[in-house]
């Protein structure tokens, strides 16, 4: 009978009982088994509406860092997220074949075409999946393979230093190299893929308003990201499609208008005995051998991959490298000095190849440590706990379903991995020192390479890693080779947002051809 009247009491007091569900249902969070004794935020423990807050804010990776500064290695984030950067515990999390699949953060990056998520390498939840249909074009992105396509690569840098030339260098305005980077990226991946270049190089803007659109789609995941749910309240509703229509986001509708060009004319570009076959003939081609897996509309997913992940994520490492080694003067005078040499032993050409960038140490110690201290991806890269579980070293065990990850942000500034001024930009990290063993200096790199999350981990690693660092290690040298670069305001910081990739603006310079070129 008393809970009868409980009942009844609460029906007559709805504000009440609807207060009391709230209530219980935050201190269920706050409860959660395993997660209640790691520290965090106190918000955080009760709802994700705190880090869906600090996301929004435009720096969760200032935020990350000074909670692992103040509560160790692992981090409440949210009722059931915990960001940690135990080394040890990132080898069970990132492993192959781990059984850590990725979170619903990953699904609100799905791009609508025709109002349906297209599920592709990079959003893909389900484990199986994703080995099914990497497997028929792995091979492509392989650096062997890769290296064939560096006549693509050798054009649009052509394409870029041409505009540079004419726009920048013989009227003396300031560049805004980020800008042209992106363009840059851009260009590449379109003549990587499609064989064609993009048109931003040659019209100098933004084409179909891409990178506009791309930019917006990472601050909605971002944020969005924290709270997956929302994503069908605001995008991918049923409802709302119906009322307003089905729609494709201008990414995949640009690699849909690109393939339907291939596939309407027929093209047989694989066929020319001067032209290496693009990713979209290895995507075709893959389609003939396994048709039980590859059909037109993973043909299709194959290309979204390209432009969505390969191309911001290059650009803001490009930017890092060059931001990094202006604001260093004795890092770029260092790094002139070897690209001097080696062009007047005859060792390089222009543009750079892969195999000559591979034989200079300094340029590859300062790729390195800018990708290092400006990772692209600037939030952890969640994963789910699997059954039966995880046993945290020296925490406690997290149940099954929780969300775990760690940020490169994080892992990249780990004194013990880094060295105690690991917040530096010091390119010598990767450089065997002085009175250094050979078998020390092995052991104390390979543990910085094993420490990486540049381009991920695992299974899941950024299957484009090999096409960025074609990429950069081809225009890097290039660039310092042709100008004198600097810093239009040398005392000015760059502007930093991190809404999921951190992207960066203000990097005005100043080009001048060499003298020595």
């Amino acid at each position: 009978m008393a809970s009868l009247d409980l009942i009844s009491w609460l029906w007559q007091h709805p504000l009440f009982g609807g207060a009391l569900l709230v209530l219980s249902f935050l201190l269920q969070n706050w409860l959660k088994p395993g997660l209640r004794s790691i520290p965090g935020p106190w918000l955080a423990k009760f709802s994700n509406i705190w880090r869906y807050h600090d996301v929004a804010k435009g720096r969760p990776d200032i935020t990350l860092y000074k909670l692992h500064q103040k509560y160790g290695d692992y981090v409440r984030l949210g009722p059931t997220a915990v960001s940690v950067k135990n080394i040890q515990v990132l080898k069970t999390i990132y492993g192959i074949n781990s059984g850590y699949a990725k979170s619903s953060f990953y699904r609100v990056q799905q791009q609508l075409a025709n109002g349906k998520p297209t599920v592709t390498l990079f959003t893909s939840l389900d484990e199986d999946f994703h080995a099914s249909i990497k497997k028929p074009i792995s091979s492509a992105y392989s650096m062997t393979t890769l290296t064939e396509f560096e006549p693509f690569v050798n054009r649009t840098i052509q394409a870029l230093v041409t505009q540079l030339d004419e726009l920048f260098v013989k009227p003396g305005l300031p560049c805004n190299i980020a800008t042209w980077l992106q363009y840059y990226a851009f260009d590449t991946i379109g003549e990587l893929t499609f064989s064609k270049s993009l048109g931003f190089l040659e019209q100098g803007q933004d084409i179909d308003g891409i990178i506009a659109a791309l930019e917006k789609t990472f601050d909605y995941s971002g944020k969005i990201g924290q709270m997956p749910w929302l994503d069908y309240v605001f995008v991918k509703n049923p409802i709302r499609a119906k009322l307003f229509g089905t729609k494709t986001t201008p990414v995949a509708k640009f690699a849909r208008d690109r393939l339907d060009e291939r596939l309407n004319t027929n093209e047989k570009i694989s066929k020319s005995l001067k032209q290496p076959k693009d990713f979209l003939t290895r995507f075709l081609e893959a389609k003939t051998i396994h048709p039980d897996i590859v059909d037109d509309k993973q043909v299709f997913s194959y290309t979204v991959t390209n432009m969505f992940a390969g191309s911001d994520t290059t650009a803001i490492s490009l930017r890092a490298v060059l931001y990094y080694t202006l604001k260093n003067p004795p890092v770029l005078a260092r790094l002139n000095t070897e690209l001097s040499t080696a062009f007047a032993e005859g060792k390089l050409s222009f543009p750079m190849t892969w195999k000559q960038s591979q034989s200079l140490p300094y340029l590859d110690a300062v790729i390195k440590e800018a990708l290092r201290l400006h990772p692209a991806v600037g939030l952890p890269l969640e994963r789910l706990v699997p059954a039966p579980g995880l046993q945290l070293p020296n925490g406690p065990s997290l149940p099954a379903g929780t969300i775990i990850g760690a940020s490169p942000w994080i892992i990249h500034r780990d004194e013990s991995i880094f060295g105690a001024e690991a917040n530096e930009f010091n390119p010598d990290r990767w450089l065997r020192k002085e009175g250094e063993t050979e078998t020390r200096f092995k052991a104390r790199a390979g543990g910085m390479i094993r420490a990486t999350f540049t381009f991920g981990a695992g299974s899941r690693t950024c299957i484009g890693k090999n096409v960025s660092l074609l990429e950069i290690y081809k225009v890097i040298p290039s660039l310092f080779w042709r100008y004198e670069i600097r810093l239009k305001d040398p005392e000015k910081e760059w502007e930093l947002i991190n809404a999921w990739f951190v992207r960066q603006k203000g990097m005005d310079v100043y080009l001048t051809l060499r003298e020595d070129r």
